[in-house]
């Protein structure tokens, strides 16, 4: 299996795939990539694509796949806006780990509230 970031995977493939090639597949791509910073955690980097991929592919949550529509024709690469999504996960995953339950509605707004420009003052620190 291949996967390029800045191209969507066929969904059904991507499905069928097992986690275990999705996963290398993701690494295999951010290890090709020249212009891109070294990361300190690239397994969680990559699990990051995974789950915001599977999320584009399935359609679940709706949510997802509009925020990816609009963060691209904010101007953002596909790259950058599943960046932009996990961030979100992201968030979702370190709370639950610090014991507070996911809640989907409140995941839901904060996907729905992204926006390119938001993205931009999150990535760079401004």
């Amino acid at each position: 299996m291949t996967y390029d970031a800045d191209q969507a995977p066929e969904p059904e493939s991507w499905l069928a795939a097992t986690e275990d090639d999705r996963l290398e597949a993701v690494e295999a791509h951010h290890r090709g990539l020249t212009s891109h910073a070294p990361m300190p955690r690239p397994r969680v980097h990559a699990a990051l694509h995974l789950v915001v991929e599977t999320q584009l592919a399935s359609g679940k949550p709706p949510e997802v796949r509009r925020a990816l529509t609009r963060l691209t024709a904010g101007g953002l690469s596909r790259h950058e806006a599943v960046h932009a999504i996990g961030f979100v996960i992201a968030d979702a995953t370190r709370a639950a780990l610090e014991g507070r339950r996911f809640d989907a509605q409140v995941f839901a707004r904060e996907v729905d509230a992204l926006t390119a420009e938001r993205w931009r003052e999150l990535s760079t620190g401004e």
